[in-house]
């Protein structure tokens, strides 16, 4: 089996669509299958997420189409196309290649198309949705979601191609690092964007009055310089000493800052499934997720909170988390560990897209977790 993911960018400041891309297709890669990544080269200062064979680049280009990765897609010997986000070109001439081809494709949105998601640049997208989008969309093999509100999105859209429903990986290394931090900080992670609500957390811990006690605020994460000097400057105005900003980390750093948190907290109004959660709960990191956020598991499996993401709200369960007792915070966080294990791992996620793409390719049985109208 030979399967092409496409995608615009994989570079190590692209975001969690191609994080979950690269955990995926390093997944589908021990087993027997050859699944390669297409994508356009990083920008200048920035680099790509790993340095594997699998990752197959061509020059960016400064218009929105560009020649060179049609060509590579043409030239291509693959039995299925897989295309990850949406409204960019990779999408578009990947769907129009494989039609061409004469093979089946299948579209990951990763939450691009959440009712919230679709008010940003409204009119543009739903000209482009009517133009192209829709036709892709429903001439597709499936349609891969990450959760069940997802599909329910997608169908209330119209879509009408079979959905799948296949939660993103984690990668869990043979030795788990497991957060041992030496004083009380709570962290966010992630992309710094206005959709991520990230002054929420200022304005709970000014809320708390939690500047005379020894425990930080870290922000982890850049992007939007605009929303970040807004940050900064919400920080000053409430005089927030014990609150870092820390810009974007990879690698070694990200990996230490985040083994320094004894919680993580994900405010944002929507996630089609949040990365972070489950890259935190591997490592022991209970967290505080917005039901904005698919992940209720927090309090079933008790392994964090899932509440409401109004300020209130998080500043009760914050302030509930900050005095749980260690010994109960590390209780938390080996549940968190033991979910991501059973559910999201890497190999487990792998054996359920080689379900999906078998199903696509040869027929047979459908997977319980695709859903055809």
């Amino acid at each position: 089996m030979k399967i092409l993911h496409t995608i615009s960018g994989m570079s190590a400041k692209s975001g969690g669509t191609s994080s979950s891309t690269y955990e995926l297709i390093k997944g589908l890669q021990s087993t027997n299958i050859v699944a390669d990544i297409l994508s356009f080269a990083p920008e200048v200062g920035d680099k790509l997420i790993g340095n594997e064979v699998f990752i197959k680049t061509v020059p960016r280009s400064k218009y929105f189409i560009s020649n060179a990765y049609k060509k590579a897609l043409e030239n291509s010997n693959y039995q299925l196309f897989h295309a990850n986000g949406i409204w960019e070109y990779t999408e578009l001439i990947s769907a129009k290649t494989a039609r061409r081809k004469k093979i089946p494709f299948v579209i990951s949105p990763h939450g691009m198309l959440y009712p919230q998601a679709l008010t940003v640049s409204k009119y543009k997208k739903q000209l482009f949705l009517k133009l192209f989008l829709m036709y892709d969309l429903n001439k597709s093999a499936a349609v891969h979601a990450t959760c069940m509100e997802e599909m329910q999105h997608l169908r209330d859209l119209g879509i009408k191609s079979s959905i799948a429903i296949i939660p993103n990986s984690v990668s869990i290394p043979e030795k788990v690092s497991t957060s041992t931090p030496d004083k009380l900080r709570i962290g966010y992670l992630g992309r710094v964007h206005p959709r991520k609500n990230i002054e929420r957390l200022l304005y709970v811990w000014d809320k708390l009055n939690l500047k005379k006690m020894d425990i930080e605020l870290i922000i982890i994460g850049d992007c939007d310089t605009q929303y970040m000097n807004f940050l900064k400057v919400e920080k000053e105005k409430l005089n927030l000493k014990n609150v870092v900003f820390t810009g974007f980390l990879s690698g070694e750093a990200k990996e230490k800052a985040l083994l320094s948190l004894s919680y993580i907290v994900v405010p944002s109004d929507f996630e089609n499934f949040g990365m972070i959660i489950p890259e935190a709960l591997i490592k022991g990191i209970p967290v505080v997720a917005s039901k904005g956020t698919p992940w209720e598991e927090l309090n079933t499996h008790q392994c964090g909170w899932w509440v409401d993401n109004d300020i209130d709200t998080l500043a009760t369960t914050i302030e509930t988390a900050i005095h749980l007792p260690e010994e109960k915070r590390i209780a938390m966080g080996k549940r968190g560990q033991e979910l991501v294990k059973n559910n999201y791992s890497v190999e487990v996620v792998a054996k359920k897209m080689i379900q999906l793409y078998e199903w696509i390719l040869s027929g047979g049985e459908k997977p319980e977790f695709v859903y055809v109208l």
